[in-house]
């Protein structure tokens, strides 16, 4: 500590160390040293200094820093921006006079100056920086499903009045089942009907579309199975094999596995249409499968799960413990973990390895689970009633209700667990809601239906939400919401 008077300390300042600290060290130094600085700098505190001036831009917005935060935050690249608020978006917004009431919905005039101003605001950063402009438009994205007005919605009415019974979306294509004996391909861009699949001998109740997006597999009622090509529409196979219905598949690649009411599990090749394999051994009626490509996980009426090699038939375990239906499975080939979903009002953790349990969930007197959708250690199961849990597997332990007063007052339909840890849940009761996982809170309504409607299925994306809708007074629609509208 200086023994100098204070007023000596102060010319000394003023004098000698105040002028160093005005001096722009940061573009003196090497460039490598500036950045290896900077990279220690959260992205609020490099957005920032980016304002200072445009040499502190340019070093502040070098690509390979902001590179380095999207990938510590797990950002990939995605698809530029799209314009579906324009076209046939904007002819068909959800509003009231369709009985749809979407919260926080901007008008579409404001949703237009919006864009312009951000396009302005942001265009040149996508010049300058690719990796900041995904940082920015992701952590915007984020923002829009949480709390931000909704800018671009849409309404499709489809299938003329019959039931929507499966819903898949691919690639920009929307793919709707029903119990009029088509499929139908919706493009999301232009929220038009691309081609319909005909030729079904009965409803269709569940669809499956491949990685590649050339092949559509769906599942009749009838006891087949139906390969179609994903470009043109047209039929490519008819999978015969199965002497009762088929109650679920599963796809990877080009081979398929189909499970079904005889009891036994048929591996197919859908680009010749042949029968590979057939998986004989469950009791009762296989009611849910997983595939990765090389083993099969089977659940059954008869309470087992079976663990299969897809190459040779063989089964390498048969996990018991469940006491009634096992109805749902999720498979993580990764981690060797398979969760099963059963109606003796248990989800179960198994080590497909070892073929061993490793922690039993309980809901206690709730009823049975309907669904479930796993994020690392967290798995989210819905109760077949209005009930949410959040689960760490790790520890076999419910963390989280949701629930209360923001919560379903009817049967939850589906469910979509994002990366960002929203959990985006559809209902009986007509609504659509969001939750964070992580806090086991509840964050938003999205929509809801007047009454009489109900959603059916939903499935989300990074920026758009599809749910399929039926009403009583309007019939089966498919509702689109666009969380990447605004720019960037």
């Amino acid at each position: 500590m200086s023994d100098k008077p204070e007023s000596s300390k102060t010319d000394l300042e003023g004098d000698i160390i105040d002028p160093v600290f005005q001096k722009d060290f940061l573009s003196q130094l090497p460039v490598e040293v500036a950045y290896r600085i900077i990279a220690h700098l959260t992205p609020h505190d490099l957005v920032t200094c980016a304002g200072v001036s445009r040499t502190w831009r340019r070093i502040f917005e070098d690509d390979e820093t902001w590179r380095q935060k999207c990938l510590e935050k797990g950002y990939v690249k995605i698809d530029v921006p799209s314009f579906r608020f324009l076209g046939g978006w904007a002819a068909n917004r959800a509003n009231e006079q369709a009985g749809i009431t979407i919260f926080s919905h901007m008008d579409l005039q404001e949703a237009h100056q919006n864009r312009r101003e951000r396009e302005i605001a942001y265009g040149q950063c996508y010049e300058r920086s690719s990796w900041k402009s995904l940082y920015l438009r992701k952590k915007r994205i984020i923002s829009n499903w949480r709390s931000r007005a909704i800018q671009s919605s849409t309404v499709l009415n489809v299938h003329d009045g019959h039931v929507i019974t499966c819903l898949q979306i691919h690639s920009g294509r929307i793919v709707t089942g029903s119990d009029d004996n088509t499929l139908r391909i919706w493009n999301v861009d232009d929220a038009q009907l691309a081609f319909t699949l005909t030729g079904h001998m009965g409803g269709v109740w569940r669809c499956q579309v491949s990685d590649d997006g050339k092949y559509i597999v769906s599942q009749p009622f009838d006891g087949t199975v139906r390969v179609w090509c994903g470009q043109t529409g047209a039929q490519r196979h008819v999978l015969q094999g199965h002497t009762n219905p088929v109650e679920c598949m599963s796809l990877r690649g080009t081979t398929l596995v189909s499970g079904s009411y005889d009891q036994t599990l048929r591996v197919w090749d859908i680009v010749d249409g042949k029968c590979l394999n057939i998986l004989a051994g469950h009791l009762a009626e296989v009611w849910s499968v997983q595939f990765d490509g090389i083993r099969v996980v089977s659940g059954s009426d008869d309470g087992a799960i079976k663990v299969w090699s897809v190459q040779t038939g063989e089964c390498l375990h048969t996990l018991i413990g469940h006491t009634n239906r096992v109805h749902s499975l999720l498979f993580d080939p990764k981690r060797d973990l398979v969760v099963s979903g059963s109606q003796d009002k248990t989800m179960r953790v198994w080590d497909v390895r070892r073929g061993t349990c490793i922690a039993i969930l309980r809901s206690g007197d709730r009823s049975y689970y309907y669904d479930m959708q796993l994020r690392g250690n967290i798995l989210v199961g819905c109760y077949a009633n209005s009930d949410i849990g959040v689960w760490d597997i790790d520890g076999g332990s419910c963390i989280h209700r949701l629930q209360g007063v923001n919560g379903h007052t009817s049967h939850i339909t589906s469910l979509q667990l994002l990366d960002s840890g929203l959990l985006v849940t559809g209902s009986c009761d007509g609504s659509v809601k969001v939750w964070d996982v992580d806090k086991g809170i509840f964050v938003r309504d999205l929509l809801r239906l007047q009454a009489g409607g109900w959603i059916r299925h939903l499935f989300a994306t990074e920026t758009w939400l599809v749910c399929a809708s039926e009403s009583r007074n309007e019939g089966p629609r498919l509702i689109l919401i666009d969380f990447d509208a605004s720019y960037p």
